[in-house]
């Protein structure tokens, strides 16, 4: 999308939020959001069935030390999703229907990129979880989900990610290997977020606390292509990958509980890593790497509040793991492991602000760290600086801490300071320290 069609949305957009008086006036702390309530025109909207959507985030990146260049700068990537969920019962009379668009832009640069990975060292972690999708434009959400026999039932179709259903969890860390969708960071056959893909998905609602959910999403090069961010029809499908989840939300012992375990399969062709047809390195063979017509895959998560204060359930300590696991006969990362905590509520004058502390480990498949080790050798290069050496990549690790400061209502503020071991997967790069600060707000 063109900067000028893209001033002209925003444009249109801010013309129908402020062209009346602000009821509880902008920039308002009370308010959830920055604009205000446009002199009650939201709530009025609301009421006939328009529910909008106006949210930024921005994140800074610095590499304070370490990584594979040391030359300390700084930068900025963001993120703009503009959308508006249409409850079609009060505007068409459509009983328990909602048609949902949404539009994201992310722009920007990654400081993990310029300067803690190995150039050539790519498919690792982010310090900057928004980054990521292209620098454009996109319709991200266009889908209509209709519920039945008592909204037990919810069936949803048109454009949309993996991750907006599927494997979701909370984004409270700047690192993406701690923030969202881990199955759609690592697993090539899914699309997340500002990227969209056709695709249904069907919920059924077994009780309040659990419910079951499978789903089958197109899977299309093209979709990532920054040109096509508004095509809703692309060519080029290559196959469909088909999740399936059980998710319990609810409360043990009256603390807040949440747990998914799902399981993935996908009729995209992949390739081994490592492996000719006949099953020997395809780098000492000389023949093609072996080729195969389907991978699959799991994730299991957890999030369990441990302690409340003083009987507030909105206060406390709370613990967080996630599990995610890859083929590994075509898979470039074969698991991540995550684990953390957050505390809500850290001081009784500051309920709503977050301590952070998350730790992960992605591991790339052996055989592609043996495969790069093959043609290194095959090439007698050992060492970085040599233009043909492939990079070994076999693990990374991340660390981060952060403070979650509630600002307003309508503003977070998240400084954090991270540290990368062996980034980009290397053992050869230095461990990096990345200072870090989120700024989230609802406009």
């Amino acid at each position: 999308m063109n900067t000028q069609v893209s001033k002209a949305l925003i444009g249109m957009l801010a013309s129908g939020f402020c062209g009346v008086a602000l009821a509880a006036g902008p920039l308002n702390p009370e308010s959830p959001w920055l604009l205000g309530d446009w002199n009650g025109e939201r709530q009025k909207l609301s009421a006939q069935g328009f529910d909008f959507t106006l949210k930024y985030v921005a994140e800074l990146g610095s590499n304070l030390a370490g990584g594979y260049d040391k030359s300390s700068t700084a930068r900025l990537s963001d993120q703009i999703i503009l959308g508006v969920d249409m409850d079609l019962n009060k505007l068409l009379g459509w009983q328990d229907a909602t048609l949902r668009i949404g539009i994201g832009e992310r722009h920007g640069r990654d400081i993990s990129n310029d300067r803690v990975h190995h150039p050539d060292a790519t498919g690792m972690t982010s310090t900057m979880e928004v980054y990521g999708g292209g620098n454009a434009w996109r319709l991200s959400q266009l889908w209509y989900e209709q519920k039945f026999f008592d909204r037990r039932l919810a069936v949803k179709l048109g454009r949309f990610g993996h991750g907006e259903d599927f494997d979701q969890f909370p984004c409270e860390f700047q690192n993406v290997t701690l923030c969202g969708s881990q199955e759609g960071n690592w697993n090539g056959a899914w699309n997340s977020f500002p990227i969209s893909q056709w695709a249904i998905r069907a919920r059924y609602q077994f009780t309040p606390e659990f419910y079951v959910q499978a789903g089958a999403y197109d899977k299309n090069p093209g979709n990532a292509e920054v040109s096509n961010g508004f095509k809703p029809f692309i060519a080029g499908s290559i196959g469909t990958s088909f999740p399936v989840e059980a998710v319990w939300k609810g409360r043990i012992n009256d603390l807040s509980s949440e747990y998914h375990l799902g399981y993935y399969y996908s009729d995209v062709d992949g390739r081994d890593p490592l492996k000719d047809a006949n099953g020997n390195p395809a780098a000492l063979s000389g023949q093609p790497y072996r080729k195969y017509s389907d991978n699959s895959g799991w994730w299991l998560s957890a999030q369990q509040q441990l302690t409340t204060v003083d009987g507030n359930n909105k206060r406390g300590l709370n613990v967080f793991t996630n599990l995610t696991f890859n083929d590994p006969d075509s898979s470039f990362i074969e698991n991540l492991i995550q684990v953390g905590l957050i505390y809500r509520g850290p001081f009784a004058s500051r309920p709503d602000d977050t301590i952070g502390l998350g730790a992960s480990r992605l591991k790339v498949n052996d055989r592609v760290s043996r495969n790069a080790e093959l043609i290194n050798a095959g090439n007698g290069v050992n060492s970085m600086a040599d233009g043909l050496y492939v990079p070994e990549q076999k693990r990374e690790y991340s660390v981060e801490i952060n403070y979650g400061y509630q600002a307003t209502r309508w503003l977070m503020v998240r400084p954090n300071l991270q540290y990368v071991k062996y980034p980009g997967g290397l053992t050869q790069t230095d461990s990096a320290l990345v200072g870090g600060v989120q700024f989230i707000a609802d406009f």
